[in-house]
């Protein structure tokens, strides 16, 4: 289970670190300062989508929320496909469904 409270204020402090203050960082997140607000305070969870942009802002890594993992080429690559589909177009995200239960498929005929 997520501690929101926690969360939040690990935020708000990486947002201080960075000297950028709420409506600075909501306006380049694209979230309302009200909404970012209730996340530093813990009263509000975020998004997966808006937890990646907040971490390509704040630059911050799991590590910062005290998640230690190992960083294996397997974790990069799952990275790297959460990223593609968070930034993807309804449209792609369309192609990449069928794609991905295509290729299941033929994986799952062989074995």
């Amino acid at each position: 289970m997520i501690d929101t409270i926690s969360t939040g204020k690990i935020i708000a402090k990486l947002r201080n670190d960075k000297k950028l203050t709420q409506e600075e960082l909501a306006e380049k997140i694209d979230i309302s300062k009200n909404y970012l607000s209730k996340v530093e305070r813990g009263l509000s969870k975020l998004n997966v989508e808006t937890f990646f942009k907040m971490a390509e802002v704040l630059s911050f890594s799991l590590e910062d929320f005290g998640i230690k993992y190992k960083q294996a080429k397997q974790n990069t690559q799952k990275e790297e496909l959460l990223k593609m589909i968070l930034s993807a177009s309804n449209k792609e995200i369309e192609i990449y469904l069928k794609s991905l239960k295509l290729i299941h498929e033929i994986i799952n005929q062989k074995n």
